[in-house]
């Protein structure tokens, strides 16, 4: 959390410590409870919160702010000590964010298992939550999912606020002729069933939020999607024949001009 070769350096929150006008104090009052569990040396839980280019300016305080609650809420840190330090490097924006992990009500560290799947989820959320570009995900759909829905389906009372927080997460809603009538479609054309997807929630809850709204059918999406993969890939090959003949050519009229010489 140095400056190091940032360009600049700023402490932007420090919560919970003795001294909160040091950075250094407080980081080493945050570390040195790790000797209280006799289990590991590790007493700081660390992450870099780095969004993309001219997104990471667009962030403001309370969106920094509600990226490392996200981050804390998925992970158990609540209340726990804290530290954020803004950095600024080859002219991009990133938050250092450290929390104490021993948690001094019940005595124990804050566990570190399953952090690379949480921030994943967190990731998803904090893309979602502030319009960024979304992050392609590899063959773990199901299981964001499973984290993603019912976050959305709680925050959403509405069928029409939650079908655009579905959409904006790069999914279509529609319905299909089934006992589970409601699915999610991927960009890709593939279908969830809405109900498995959210734990706890029934099919009747599912049809009292989203009664009034005018799905779409399955089928027709899934086809739609399909013919323009279709479509895409038949132009990507005309594209890719008038290229290979325009280098062919190319090259025989080049062969053309050294026998003429």
């Amino acid at each position: 959390m140095t400056k190091g070769d940032n360009q600049s350096v700023q402490v932007f929150d420090v919560r919970g410590t003795c001294q909160p006008d040091s950075l250094k104090k407080s980081l080493i009052e945050m570390s040195l409870t790790a000797e209280l569990s006799g289990r590991t040396k590790r007493g700081l839980y660390h992450v870099v919160i780095n969004p993309r280019p001219r997104e990471d300016r667009l962030m403001t305080k309370a969106q920094w702010h509600r990226a490392a609650e996200i981050i804390e809420r998925k992970r158990g840190l609540t209340g726990h000590k804290r530290v954020m330090v803004l950095h600024r490097k080859k002219n991009r924006y990133h938050m250092h964010v450290a929390w104490e992990r021993y948690n001094h009500d019940t005595g124990l560290m804050n566990c570190n298992k399953h952090s690379n799947y949480d921030l994943k989820h967190c990731r998803r959320t904090m893309e979602i939550e502030f319009g960024h570009k979304l992050t392609a995900e590899k063959n773990n759909e199901r299981a964001l999912l499973k984290e993603l829905l019912p976050n959305l389906f709680a925050q959403h009372p509405t069928g029409r606020g939650f079908q655009q927080a579905v959409e904006k997460a790069g999914y279509t809603l529609a319905i299909q002729k089934h006992r589970r009538p409601y699915v999610i479609i991927n960009r890709k054309g593939r279908s969830f069933e809405l109900v498995k997807e959210i734990p706890k929630v029934r099919t009747r809850q599912v049809r009292e939020k989203l009664k009034g709204l005018n799905l779409p059918d399955k089928n027709e999406i899934i086809d739609a999607i399909r013919e323009r993969e279709n479509s895409r890939r038949h132009n990507k090959t005309r594209e890719q024949i008038a290229s290979d003949l325009k280098q062919t050519l190319t090259r025989d009229a080049g062969k053309s001009k050294s026998r003429g010489r």
